[in-house]
């Protein structure tokens, strides 16, 4: 596949971000900002920004993806610099890793701004302030990777340490921790469905079901470090990109690799982003390059060379890029296939061969229907003789013949036999329990004698008579556990059309339980998987959606009820229900608060903190999310105590009383630390007073309502 567009930065792009409108923000390791124009492939606008020389591959800068803010990094100051774009100039500077800065992130709906450090700290910052606005659990090891999702409720982190750590900050009291790795973590993704997606330097491609903490899919190796990946909106296709230049492709619903050497770039990839509306795959390049794939210039192409009637080329194509395998175009060229290939077997039929062939020449040049052509011309050499038997009613010869030269199954000539037999067995199986109907059934079946499968069910509909009756009055009365247990005794029952017709019941009544399901008739789902129960086949899944079903509607009843304690008790147990409409309208309310008061936190408000908050204080599930941020608030109050005090016993004071509340908690020692930039200050900590969560939540919830 050929560049279609490429921009040059002269030196290696250190990150770059899709933004608004169209555009493209680039930063490159001089922290030089552009913004390209996507529709028209120019520069529109930028800045130096001269900041010393940032290094590649250390994912310690950012681009917020409303192109307002950048998150630009000094490294022999340790500092973040935020940068209004807009204003062009710098709003806060940020000094908060001892260590220094290994990556940061913006927040989907880019009001915060996520870092973590070498020490393995993460923090969370107010772009609008440049305040601290929360502390997230940390990591053992260097911070690797960054994720949020939901705007800023999900965070996911992951460190040199091989651990991945998923929180909730709207609930607090829960932290998943996965764990598989083997490696150093490079990228982590949010998908629907709570589930993650996870790379690391070997290559090795996870997603995981977050709630239980566990691997659902383990894609095939990529066998190289992944510095980047993207995905299409529909979460179906998966791009991985390597330091090393090679791009891979995923189906991920499949969950297969589709195509290991998709591409191969002349430079390391630094940075990799995919445009859906527009197919466009982005690329920053350690050489400075900038190039860009237009993958609808392919199908553009494709459609072409479909006219010109060069198929071979068309799946030469699709060898080279399989999302072609996926468009409108190669779905009409296999119908054309299809088609050519039906109307090559008339002609066979009626001895006319050279005509098929030159009907399907320009397909029998490429290798994936050279094979089908060849087998059409093996099995058709065959068919008078077919032909002639079912004529005769030589129906054993026949069916041998068919059995061997499968393609013969597809001719009219053999629906013919079909048909034949399936009005035998309508008119047998309404006479079977007649008086003297013995020598009339055996005169109906001789054309069918000794052809195997039809003559097991010639000598079971014999032997069995009363058992096939019985079937047949247990579907009539809807007794589908005896209909199904006998089926089991007397296995020839599976090969008949009634037993089609019984499983098809059951296929139609999951689809109906499903869509009163996801429409949110929950009740009437619950009905519903009662009878399809009845379906062995479809009795696992039953059980299971009237298990989800009868806790949705539980739910449901919660909240119309304004039992909002029984909700979230509901949520702490089944995580799942976070997704549905009535809980995202609840959460929303909580968040619009939350972030109110966050902004009071970040600077000591403890009370406003209370009086926005207040209206939640009594869930119990909300309790550790507000009297976080009154933590919030208090360490705030804690390093202006020690800006505006002259006193040292105050300051120790101060830390005594908050250990006397939340107990020990090592976020204090983040928060010395800040104070000793500024201040030569020892503080004692009561490293044993640490409480279990649940004994926290009490005594924070006693703290919040005084």
């Amino acid at each position: 596949m050929k560049i279609s567009k490429q921009f040059d930065t002269k030196v290696g792009v250190h990150t770059l971000q899709l933004l608004e409108n169209n555009q493209l923000g680039v930063l490159d390791e001089n922290n030089i900002y552009r913004i390209y124009d996507l529709d028209e492939f120019k520069l529109l606008d930028g800045f130096k920004s001269k900041l010393s020389q940032s290094v590649l591959y250390i994912n310690n800068m950012a681009i917020s993806s409303d192109s307002k803010h950048l998150s630009l990094y000094i490294k022999e100051l340790k500092e973040i610099h935020l940068f209004d774009v807009t204003n062009r100039k710098f709003t806060h500077v940020i000094n908060a890793h001892v260590g220094g800065v290994e990556t940061v992130e913006f927040t989907q709906d880019n009001k915060y701004l996520i870092s973590g450090g070498m020490e393995g700290r993460i923090y969370m910052w107010s772009v609008q302030t440049g305040n601290k606005v929360d502390t997230l659990l940390h990591h053992y090891d260097s911070i690797s990777a960054i994720a949020s999702y939901d705007n800023s409720s999900w965070v996911a982190t992951a460190g040199y340490d091989k651990v991945i750590k998923v929180f909730n900050r709207s609930y607090r009291q829960n932290t998943y921790k996965l764990i598989s790795h083997q490696e150093p973590i490079t990228t982590l993704t949010f998908l629907s469905s709570q589930r993650l997606l996870s790379t690391d330097k070997e290559g090795v491609i996870l997603i995981w079901d977050i709630a239980s903490s566990t691997v659902i899919t383990r894609l095939e190796k990529f066998d190289a470090h992944i510095s980047a990946v993207a995905l299409d909106k529909e979460e179906r296709f998966l791009f991985v990109a390597s330091v090393g230049g090679h791009v891979g492709l995923y189906d991920i619903q499949k969950n297969v690799l589709l195509k290991s050497d998709y591409l191969k770039l002349l430079a390391g990839i630094t940075q990799m982003q995919y445009h859906d509306d527009k197919k466009m795959l982005v690329f920053g390049l350690t050489n400075g390059h900038i190039p860009i794939y237009l993958l609808k210039l392919e199908e553009e192409k494709f459609a072409t060379l479909m006219q010109e009637k060069d198929f071979q080329e068309c799946y030469n194509l699709v060898e080279e890029n399989p999302l072609l395998l996926y468009s409108n175009n190669y779905a009409r060229l296999e119908k054309i296939f299809e088609r050519s290939f039906e109307h090559a077997k008339k002609l066979l039929s009626v001895q006319k061969k050279e005509e098929a062939k030159e009907l399907l020449k320009f397909f029998a040049v490429t290798s994936s229907k050279r094979l089908l052509i060849q087998k059409l011309f093996h099995d058709f050499a065959l068919f008078n003789t077919f032909a002639k038997a079912v004529k005769a009613k030589k129906y054993l010869m026949a069916y041998a013949l068919a059995e061997e030269y499968t393609l013969l199954k597809d001719t009219a000539h053999y629906q013919k036999m079909e048909d034949e037999w399936s009005k035998i067995l309508i008119v047998v199986r309404r006479i079977i329990n007649e008086k003297s109907s013995e020598e009339k059934i055996k005169q109906l079946f001789r054309p069918f004698m000794g052809i195997p499968g039809k003559n097991l069910i010639i000598k079971t509909l014999y032997s069995n008579r009363n058992v096939f009756s019985l079937f047949q009055k247990h579907l009539k009365a809807k007794e589908y556990v005896n209909a199904f247990k006998l089926a089991k005794s007397f296995s020839f029952i599976q090969d008949l059309d009634e037993y089609t017709l019984l499983l098809n019941i059951g296929v139609s009544l999951r689809e109906n339980t499903q869509n009163s399901f996801n429409n949110g008739d929950y009740f009437e789902a619950v009905k519903l998987c009662e009878t399809l129960m009845l379906f062995p086949p479809e009795n696992a899944f039953a059980v299971e959606l009237r298990k989800k079903a009868n806790i949705y509607a539980e739910t449901m009843q919660y909240y119309a009820d304004k039992q909002f304690n029984a909700v979230y008790t509901m949520i702490s147990k089944h995580p799942y229900l976070i997704d549905t409409q009535v809980v995202v309208d609840l959460e929303n309310n909580f968040i619009r608060l939350y972030e109110e008061a966050e902004n009071h936190a970040s600077v000591g408000e403890v009370q406003k903190v209370k009086e926005i908050t207040q209206s939640f204080m009594k869930i119990r599930a909300k309790v550790p999310a507000i009297a976080h941020l009154i933590k919030v608030a208090y360490w705030f109050q804690l390093e202006e105590l020690a800006k505006n005090s002259s006193s040292d016993e105050k300051i120790i004071e101060g830390f005594k009383y908050y250990q006397s509340v939340f107990g020990y908690e090592s976020v204090l020692e983040d928060v010395l630390k800040s104070i000793q930039q500024t201040r030569d200050i020892q503080i004692p900590f009561d490293t044993k007073n640490i409480r279990t969560f649940s004994g926290k939540i009490d005594l924070l919830a006693l703290h919040v309502n005084k």
